[in-house]
């Protein structure tokens, strides 16, 4: 109600404030006056100062009130720091009232099943497609925010031949802000921080380099949103994907800043990902010479087709793609850290207001060609779908397949995620066999007999270019890309070693398959089909369910840590001061086989609140609980045995801050509070130094630069650090942490930090000949685990884990090793042709003993993006199970 009477009360005025932009933002434009501009609400022109989040909120609901006949604006979700996520309708009177119709209609197409080639053309013909306008999925990208509202603005109030053919031929969606916690963060750090009233063009200024926690473009668990658009671990890109399914947009566009000139992906530049139709890149040139040609009016400098590839599916404009639409991203060239002014390398200057302009102008040339083409690019879209179900008959791999595992949580969740992406899952009634059946693990093609209660997921349906994707067990790289790596590397070995040579191009990870991800170890892809009723398709993955078995106990509760579901039982119960022992030995209670890795929670040493609380937190998090009435085993340790240690509460400090890096401190933030209800505390790296260790039992150092722990932590600190290992402390280094834990002058360890490897490629008759290791660009490698070891419990003998950069150690001799890279140990992604030889017998993770503590070094990031379930365990194991060995 107050956001409807500010929008009166400025409508009353708009005779006085609503007057046509003197900024001329489309050549020859003109405006219907009763529509207030953004300068009459906001106080400023469109790029003349940055706007808070609530300010565009205010704004939006005053457009809507001012033409409710063209403008729709719609909240569909609300992001963790409880700032409401809009969408910005705006199309022509006649459409707006159709609106649902056209929804609906345009949904249809993306089933070809269910129709008819009459029925697809009158569609095609008589519908107006949907463009969608995604702004600020990074934040600190501000330009793009201030699009959104000038963009919004223009299709509202534009009276010109161009804004009014966009909208009667288009349906605009304007998606103000994905990441509206990380915009609004750094719009109240720039406002504060800029120093004049047009802000200081000189890249040295202050205001240019943004603080740790701003420089981030994740949300506000620090989590990369343009890198969640497959995976979906937060709530907002959860909410964005709903979006996009329920609109079926046919072009995406995702906004962003700022490289130093004005730079699209129209077309995008290779590795595609050759799940994508090649008629895509036809659609995104079509569009891209339509930005050019308004560019090249103007006399604007742009890149096109030399920086973003389309290999990777998480970003926000390859997942649109993936599901039909033409996705596209575009970075201007000003705003974020570049403030209001920026010198640019040839010391010309570009203005904030400018940056705007040019995303602007590339949005409604974008919508143009929409317009112009818009049978089309409805056509591509029913296509994309049709093609894809054409398509299946030639795949190797019939049908992917879920059976039963040990943790049914993880498989439940994989299932979930398949759906909210609209991917057709089918759960088995009956017991099935396959002739020709592999798992990731095990390539040997094999008959398997699957039991009822598999998940099947059949790749002929009309989102199969996208499970495909999601699900393959071998991702492969364009040749031609691949060639281009290989130019590179050899123009690069003809420099000198302090020559810096050529980036290779690879702007991600390289391989991603969701079973593996999820440490689902039986899942499997077949060459052949079963008959799948319909009656087996499911609309939703069933809830995990966990109960207490046996009553009320009389001496414990036992629960297995062989599911994620019990190890955040396990830390829920530390952290709420119950009293747990771990079994690291097998035994038998009752007539009931429990393998090591059973969580026993003794009755008598506990309150009587133990009862109820962990009945209520079993059902909660969905874990089988049974009681005993006896420490007396029919078989292996009887229950008072030393193998069943005490737990210690834990308490974590995780660094934060320089030297770590946001989006990885963020990975160990989210997983610890999103996902398993830990309470730590984050302490800046700068104050490390006078924090009273003595507080904390387990330290966590993320992923971070390594020199930036020597410089920040320094000697003292490492002094400290030392000394509470000693004295019983457990410390977690990841990956550069662990670099600077195994060479950074600490001397906590024996495990090295490999910089240099033979060079294969060097002088034949030089055995000696070294080069430095390559970087490995985000694959999937094997490990062996030792599973006897308490950090190891419950995993099977091999793993999958991802690596990514040139991080490489030797093993612990005087540790234990607990996982180390096998014989051959690349499984799938990128490799160089000498990585299996590098990489075999090298180290993942050890626990090495200092004085009554631990220092445990993993070579790589296990808390990777929040991507890998599958790992949770091994690293939670550190912080649960580690203070009490």
């Amino acid at each position: 109600m107050k956001k409807l009477a500010t929008a009166l009360i400025l409508l009353v005025l708009c005779p006085v404030f609503a007057f046509a932009q003197g900024f001329e933002w489309i050549p020859d434009g003109t405006y219907n006056t009763s529509i207030p501009t953004p300068e009459s609400v906001l106080g400023y022109d469109i790029g003349a100062y940055l706007t808070d989040h609530h300010q565009m909120d205010e704004y939006i609901h005053i457009l809507e009130a001012a033409a409710p006949e063209m403008v729709k604006v719609i909240e569909y979700a609300q992001s963790y720091e409880r700032r409401k996520m809009y969408l910005v309708i705006i199309s022509s009177p006649q459409n707006m009232q159709r609106l649902e119709e056209i929804r609906t209609t345009i949904g249809r197409l993306n089933d070809p099943r269910t129709l008819s080639a009459s029925e697809v053309d009158r569609i095609v013909r008589e519908t107006p497609p949907i463009g969608f306008m995604n702004y600020s999925t990074d934040g600190n990208e501000t330009a793009a925010f201030e699009v959104g509202i000038q963009l919004a603005y223009q299709l509202s109030a534009g009276t010109d031949p161009l804004t009014r053919k966009i909208r009667d031929n288009v349906i605009t969606i304007i998606n103000p802000s994905l990441n509206p916690d990380s915009h609004q963060k750094f719009v109240a750090w720039a406002k504060a921080a800029v120093v004049g009233k047009n802000g200081t063009a000189d890249p040295n200024a202050s205001e240019h380099s943004s603080e740790w926690f701003i420089s981030s473009d994740g949300n506000h668990y620090s989590i990369d949103l343009n890198r969640d658009a497959f995976i979906l671990s937060q709530v907002e890109t959860q909410a964005v994907a709903e979006i996009l399914h329920h609109w079926n947009p046919q072009v995406w566009v995702d906004n962003h800043g700022q490289p130093n000139e004005f730079n699209f992906g129209a077309p995008h530049t290779s590795a595609i990902n050759l799940n994508y139709p090649e008629s895509m890149l036809k659609w995104e040139t079509v569009i891209g010479r339509n930005i050019a040609r308004y560019f090249d009016n103007n006399g604007w400098t742009y890149v096109k087709d030399e920086t973003y590839d389309l290999h990777f599916p998480g970003y926000w404009e390859s997942y649109p793609a993936f599901n039909g639409a033409i996705g596209l991203v575009y970075e201007t060239d000003a705003g974020g850290i570049k403030g209001f002014s920026w010198e640019k390398p040839d010391k010309s200057i570009i203005t904030f207001k400018d940056g705007i302009h040019h995303q602007f102008t590339a949005d409604i040339a974008t919508l143009e060609a929409l317009a112009d083409n818009r049978e089309d690019y409805l056509r591509y879209y029913y296509d994309f779908f049709k093609s894809g179900l054409d398509e299946a008959d030639n795949e190797q791999y019939k049908q992917y397949v879920l059976p039963p595992e040990k943790d049914e949580g993880r498989r439940n969740n994989l299932v979930e995620l398949l759906l909210r992406h609209h991917i057709e899952v089918y759960r088995t009634d009956v017991p099935f066999s396959s002739k020709n059946s592999r798992t990731y693990y095990d390539r040997e093609s094999k008959p398997v007999d699957f039991p009822a209660g598999t998940y099947v997921i059949p790749v002929k349906q009309p989102r199969k270019r996208f499970l495909k994707t999601l699900l393959e067990p071998d991702p492969k790289i364009e040749k031609k890309f691949l060639d281009e790596v290989a130019a590179k590397r050899a123009r690069n070995r003809k420099l000198g070693s302090g020559v810096r040579g050529e980036g290779l191009g690879f702007y991600d990870i390289t391989a991603w398959s969701l079973p593996v991800m999820y440490g689902l170890t039986k899942a499997s892809f077949t060459e052949d089909v079963i008959d799948l009723p319909v009656e087996w398709l499911i609309e939703e993955a069933p809830r995990l369910t966990g109960s207490v078995t046996g009553g009320r106990a009389g001496y414990a509760y036992l629960f297995s840590y062989e599911t994620n579901a019990g190890a955040k039982l396990t830390g829920k119960l530390l952290q709420e001061d119950y009293n747990v022992a771990l079994a690291v030995k097998d035994f038998k209670n009752n007539g009931v086989d429990y393998s090591k890795g059973t969580l026993v929670v003794r009755v008598h040493r506990n309150p009587e609140s133990l009862h109820r609380r962990i009945a209520d937190l079993a059902r909660d998090y969905g874990v089988n609980v049974t009681t005993t009435n006896t420490a007396w085993s029919d078989e292996g340790i009887s229950l008072g045995s030393g193998s069943v240690r005490p737990l210690k509460k834990p308490r974590i400090m995780v660094l934060t801050h320089n030297p770590t890096g946001a989006t990885t401190f963020g990975s160990v933030y989210s997983l610890l509070e999103q996902r398993y209800d830990l309470s730590f505390t984050a302490v800046r790296g700068e104050r490390f130094g006078s924090v009273d260790l003595s507080r904390y039992n387990v330290i966590i150092f993320p992923d971070g630069n390594t020199s930036g722990y020597q410089r920040i932590i320094g000697e003292p600190g490492m002094t400290k650090l030392r000394s509470w290992i000693q004295n019983g402390g457990t410390f977690v280094a990841i990956k550069g942490a662990a670099a600077f834990a195994a060479g950074g002058g600490i001397d906590l360890t024996d495990v090295k930090r490999i910089t240099s490897v033979p060079d294969i490629f060097g002088d034949p008759e030089d055995n000696e000949a070294q080069k430095r290791v390559e970087s490995i660009p985000g694959s999937i490698f094997k490990i062996n685990i030792n599973n006897d070891y308490y950090l190891g419990l419950t995993y099977p003998d091999e793993i999958a884990v991802p690596i990514r950069g040139s991080y490489l150690f030797s093993k612990s001799e005087t540790g234990t090793n607990v996982g180390v890279l096998r014989e051959k140990s690349f499984m799938m992604g990128h490799k160089w042709e000498d990585t299996d030889d590098i990489y075999t017998d090298k180290l993942y993770v050890a626990d090495i003993p200092v004085g009554q503590g631990h220092a445990i070094l993993f070579a790589d990031d296990p808390t990777f993006r929040n991507y890998w379930q599958g790992l949770d365990r091994l690293f939670l194991s550190c912080i649960l199970f580690a203070p009490a060995f």
